[in-house]
């Protein structure tokens, strides 16, 4: 689970858009027994995360995610996408410093498998996001840099998806006083979004709003 917002003028994270679907992670590595337990920990999770129940799924999450580093190892790519999970619901609880280690660990094995490039980006904007919320600021904003530059890469630097990164990049550098920079990337968010007319355009032109009175009043 890799939550997918962005924080609007006032400060508010918004959830924007529900996690992509994503097929169940394959089980044909486990043992029947395993997958067994596996799919029953993860449907139990699920019904948690359908209630926003996101404390309570947090352990049926990391049960099946003991089963499968039991079965793999440490190590395996099929590790990847529940760590990412975990860290969505750690994130969400406000466990941060969880949260980080998990997404750390779930970049680590999918680099070490040359992992989807897609997820690798996403997991990256989310430990960005981590990372700033424990005050990390110089990290939190290298990791949006560069789940920004794989997101491009992989989706085409006019997909909404890239916008959405934008804003939380345009956010980040107005906290660490970089207006001006910050202007100018939330002027290629609203660029990007401005044919879709969603909340996340909303918020995109909310930034702008913000940014340009503050560059203003810089100047004046």
């Amino acid at each position: 689970m890799v939550r997918i917002t962005e924080v609007d003028a006032e400060g508010h994270e918004c959830e924007t858009k529900a996690e992509p679907k994503k097929k169940a992670t394959a089980l044909v590595n486990l043992s029947p027994k395993d997958a067994k337990a596996v799919a029953e920990a993860e449907e139990e999770a699920d019904v948690c995360l359908e209630k926003e129940q996101l404390a309570q799924a947090y352990a049926p999450l990391t049960r099946a995610l003991a089963v499968r580093e039991r079965a793999l190892g440490l190590f395996h790519p099929d590790l990847c996408q529940p760590l990412a999970r975990v860290g969505g619901v750690l994130r969400a609880t406000g466990r941060f410093e969880d949260a980080e280690k998990a997404y750390r660990r779930s970049l680590e094995i999918r680099e070490k498998h040359d992992g989807e490039v897609l997820e690798v980006a996403r997991t990256l904007e989310a430990l960005g996001e981590v990372l700033r919320a424990q005050g990390n600021l110089t990290s939190a904003e290298a990791c949006l840099r560069e789940g920004l530059e794989k997101l491009e890469a992989c989706q085409g630097k006019h997909d909404p998806e890239v916008g959405g990164s934008l804003i939380n990049l345009a956010s980040l550098l107005d906290q660490v006083g970089r207006p001006r920079e910050a202007l100018v990337t939330i002027q290629r968010a609203v660029h990007v979004l401005s044919t879709i007319g969603n909340e996340r355009s909303n918020i995109a032109r909310s930034w702008e709003r913000h940014l340009e009175k503050k560059v203003q009043e810089d100047i004046d």
